[in-house]
C-alpha cells in the first residue's frame, strides 16, 4: 500500500533521503511558480527553490503538521526569494523568462533551429513570449503565482489557496483580475487557450 503524503513527510523528517526527493518531486513545480511570482525571472526562481530545499532539509524538524508541508516550503521559498529580491534590486535583472514556455525542441544538426519553424516564426514566438512576461511582470506576486500554478502547472484553485494560504475564493478572484489585467495588455489574441476563461 502506497504511503500517504503525510507518512512520506514523516519519513523525510526522520532523515530518509528517498521520502525527501519524493517531495522534492512533488512540490518542485509549486515552489518554482512562487518563486517566480516574486522574482519574474525562472534562473533566479530555480536558485531560491534550490535554497528552499536546502533550508527545509535543515529545518524540516521544526514542521509540526506534515499535511502543511507545500504551505510550508513554499513560504520558506517566497521568504527566499523576497530577500534575493532585495539583495539585486539595484542590479540589472536579466529578461523575464516565463516558466514552461522554453517550448522550442532544437534540432541538433541545425542550431538554433526549431523543428518546424523559420526564423521569423522563432522570432514571433519570442515576442510573443516577451510580451507575455512583461505583462505578467505588472501583477502582483501572489497573483503571478496562481496564475502560473493555474495556466502553466494545471493546479486547482483549491490547490493553489492551499499553497499559497488562500481560500479558494480568494484564488478565483485574483485569477479573474488577472485575466482582465492581461487581456487589457495582451489583447485576447495573444492570451493562450484558457486564459480567457
Amino acid at each position: 500500500m502506497e504511503p500517504t503524503w503525510e507518512e512520506v513527510v514523516r519519513r523525510a523528517q526522520r532523515k530518509d533521503a528517498s521520502a525527501f526527493a519524493r517531495l522534492i518531486e512533488r512540490h518542485e513545480r509549486a515552489a518554482l511558480s512562487v518563486a517566480f511570482g516574486v522574482l519574474s525571472d525562472s534562473s533566479a526562481a530555480g536558485d531560491a527553490v534550490q535554497e528552499g530545499f536546502v533550508r527545509a532539509w535543515e529545518r524540516l524538524a521544526d514542521l509540526k503538521e506534515p499535511a502543511r508541508f507545500g504551505p510550508w516550503l513554499c513560504g520558506i521559498v517566497r521568504n527566499l526569494a523576497i530577500d534575493q529580491l532585495r539583495r539585486c534590486r539595484n542590479e540589472p535583472r536579466p529578461g523575464s523568462e516565463v516558466p514552461a514556455v522554453k517550448e522550442l525542441r532544437h534540432d541538433a544538426r541545425h542550431p538554433g533551429q526549431a523543428y518546424g519553424h523559420d526564423p521569423s516564426e522563432e522570432m514571433s514566438r519570442r515576442e510573443r513570449h516577451d510580451a507575455i512576461a512583461a505583462a505578467l511582470d505588472t501583477l502582483d506576486e501572489v497573483s503571478r503565482s496562481a496564475v502560473v500554478m493555474r495556466y502553466y502547472d494545471g493546479l486547482s484553485s483549491k490547490q493553489i489557496g492551499e499553497l499559497l494560504d488562500l481560500a479558494p475564493a480568494a484564488v478565483d478572484m485574483r485569477l479573474t483580475r488577472a485575466r482582465r489585467v492581461l487581456r487589457d495588455r495582451l489583447g485576447p489574441a495573444e492570451l493562450a487557450p484558457g486564459f480567457g476563461k
